[in-house]
């Protein structure tokens, strides 16, 4: 009897393994949704700092043109010359986004310019912030000259 049943089995060739093809398949639908899952995460991160290295390079650029900016129209800044106890702020814009500039008088004729370039959208702030030191001398006729200290003319504040 006992040969009977064994040769059963392997005419169906089932044995014990019934229902196992369901498991599998469930297996291998769960790993590919998880590895589906994972590679949406990645991207979704990649492009988040894809964008806010775009969002810093713009607001460093917009800083250091507005640095510019304020050694070029030096002579025509609005209040006069500045004091040894002045402090002038300012805000530029056009450069692709808004830019705080303030310049600070170091002595009679050294300046520390500061511009602060950035944006906060969406809870993520892309922020960049440059100092700068000048020189400013007297030309002849009354013109005045400005100019950066040699070396590298920036350095990032933080």
């Amino acid at each position: 009897m006992k040969e009977r049943g064994l040769s059963s089995r392997r005419q169906s060739g089932t044995g014990g393994r019934r229902g196992f093809a369901l498991a599998a398949a469930l297996l291998a639908v769960m790993l590919i949704a998880a590895l589906m899952a994972s590679v949406f995460l990645a991207v979704t991160e990649e492009t988040r700092i894809v964008a806010m290295s775009g969002a810093k390079q713009v607001a460093l650029s917009a800083a250091e043109s507005a640095v510019e900016q304020t050694i070029l129209d030096w002579p025509r800044v609005p209040g006069g010359p500045l004091g040894i106890s002045g402090l002038r702020s300012s805000t530029i814009d056009g450069f692709g986004m808004s830019v705080s500039v303030s310049i600070t008088p170091l002595d009679s004729t050294l300046y520390w310019i500061v511009a602060d370039a950035g944006r906060v959208s969406s809870g993520v702030s892309a922020t960049r912030r440059i100092g700068v030191i000048a020189r400013a001398r007297l030309g002849p006729y009354g013109s005045i000259t400005v100019e950066r200290i040699a070396g590298r003319w920036w350095s990032e504040l933080f």
